[in-house]
């Protein structure tokens, strides 16, 4: 009975109380999680009370200052005093992102689906949406965060959008804040091509974000630039196991490589599930790259001899930083990947859409 009067009572909040509610629109590219097996999956309903928190305020112009010393040739060197402000700055873009991967992941947990849940979730993007949020002007640094937040909100959406509680407006504001937010992305990303940012982990990042969006909007033109970009990215992977330009970044090379790692499979994935098949590119590129990043992990050896410098493994061995591992241990059997799955599940990062132990989790 209670769980019927919230359901009324969102139904009627989100004004979709006609004689038909509607889902989310049904898209021919298929995310890379399977919404209906991991909601089989769940033998232990999230019974919390829930309360939909206001999200920061939108933020429509980014500009932002780099945390990475000015001397450093290889922007490897964080400065202390700039990495305060940086953090201080991006905040709300930060919070929001995170906030908002946490709430898609306990509507996805929720068994019986609790639409209260999947409403506060569309009640932020649409605040977004209205203000037309990252769609302002922005330097390279603010180019980097929309890419990074393009992710976090197609795929907060994509777990949610099937609640049937949503109204049509909230659906239709938020896909085309999307678009819109995409569009930016691609057009950013297609400039300056001889930049380093246009060639190394941020294009990654910039295509996986753009390949999310192509998702929730059936977006054939955005799905194919993306594709492209993933392709270039797994060619980029040398016979080493390593991608050159993240090993110019010195003495943070190692950490960059996880950093790229994370679209990189991302992409794969999306791309295999959607009858492309990159883990064979390259001769199994992308099986080298893990190789070669889980055989560093406790020794670098190999990352210092390879830059000539010490390895800074400063947030380099964490829970966010090997979600790519939970992808990769879909499709090979590897013992090292277990034991590092082992101590960090459940892997999690708002750009991967929050708990990427629950969305990709090997059902082998």
């Amino acid at each position: 009975m209670i769980t019927l009067l919230l359901t009324i009572s969102y139904c009627l909040l989100l004004a979709s109380c006609d004689n038909s509610t509607i889902k989310g629109t049904m898209s021919e590219y298929k995310p890379p999680f399977d919404i209906s097996y991991i909601r089989s999956q769940i033998d232990n309903p999230y019974e919390k009370r829930f309360k939909c928190k206001h999200p920061p305020a939108p933020m429509k112009d980014l500009f932002f200052e780099s945390m990475y010393d000015k001397s450093s040739k290889n922007a490897s060197i964080i400065n202390p005093v700039a990495y305060k402000k940086y953090k201080a700055d991006v905040k709300p873009l930060q919070t929001f992102e995170s906030v908002l991967a946490t709430t898609a992941n306990r509507y996805l947990k929720s068994n019986p689906p609790r639409p209260e849940i999947a409403a506060c979730a569309m009640s932020w993007l649409s605040i977004w949406a209205d203000a037309d949020a990252l769609l302002g002007e922005s330097n390279a640094s603010g180019e980097f965060l929309r890419k990074w937040l393009l992710s976090s909100i197609s795929t907060a959406y994509l777990q949610v959008k099937d609640d049937p509680y949503i109204s049509p407006d909230m659906h239709k504001k938020t896909r085309k804040w999307i678009k819109k937010v995409a569009y930016q992305v691609k057009e950013d990303f297609s400039k300056y091509p001889d930049n380093n940012s246009r060639n190394n982990n941020h294009m990654y990042w910039a295509a996986w974000g753009v390949m999310s969006a192509a998702i929730v909007l059936d977006n054939q033109t955005l799905f194919d630039w993306a594709i492209y970009e993933a392709k270039v990215g797994v060619q980029d992977i040398q016979e080493n196991g390593t991608l050159p330009l993240e090993v110019a970044r010195g003495p943070k090379a190692l950490h960059y490589h996880h950093f790229a790692a994370i679209p990189l499979f991302l992409m794969a994935e999306t791309a295999y599930v959607n009858g492309t098949n990159l883990y064979d590119k390259n001769d199994k590129a992308l099986k080298r790259l893990a190789r070669t990043l889980l055989e560093n992990i406790e020794n670098q050896d190999f990352f210092e001899e390879l830059t000539g410098e010490t390895q800074n493994m400063d947030r380099t061995v964490t829970s966010s930083s090997l979600v790519w591992v939970e992808i990769y241990r879909r499709h090979y059997s590897d013992k090292d990947a277990d034991k590092w799955l082992k101590k960090f599940r459940p892997v999690k990062h708002s750009r991967v859409g929050g708990d990427a132990t629950l969305l990709y989790k090997s059902r082998y």
